[in-house]
């Protein structure tokens, strides 16, 4: 099955902001998602469900999901193997309480 990769808003700005080199292979790494080809772990703990592909020091972080027979990859949150993870918990955190408000 091929996904159809998206890419949210905060990884878009990320890989503008990147020099040429890991810009391209990241770009590379995300496109090989479609086929969920590359160096992919499912993560742990508070990040169970999703999934981290490994590209150079970089670190994606993403989600799939099948609806209604079509296959889809979101790359929500991306950076440096350094902060990426506790980075990505906080946004998470933030968007629960904001969910839990409404």
């Amino acid at each position: 099955m091929n996904y159809r990769v998206e890419y949210a808003p905060p990884v878009e700005d990320f890989l503008r902001r990147l020099p040429p080199e890991p810009k391209h292979a990241l770009r590379r790494g995300i496109k090989a998602l479609a086929t969920l080809q590359g160096d992919i772990k499912p993560l742990e703990g508070r990040l169970a469900g999703y999934f981290r592909l490994r590209v150079m020091t970089y670190r994606v972080i993403f989600a799939t999901r099948v609806q209604q027979g079509e296959g889809r990859v979101q790359c929500l949150y991306e950076g440096p193997r350094a902060t990426v993870y506790e980075a990505f918990t906080a946004v998470l955190a933030v968007r629960i309480a904001g969910q839990m408000k409404e």
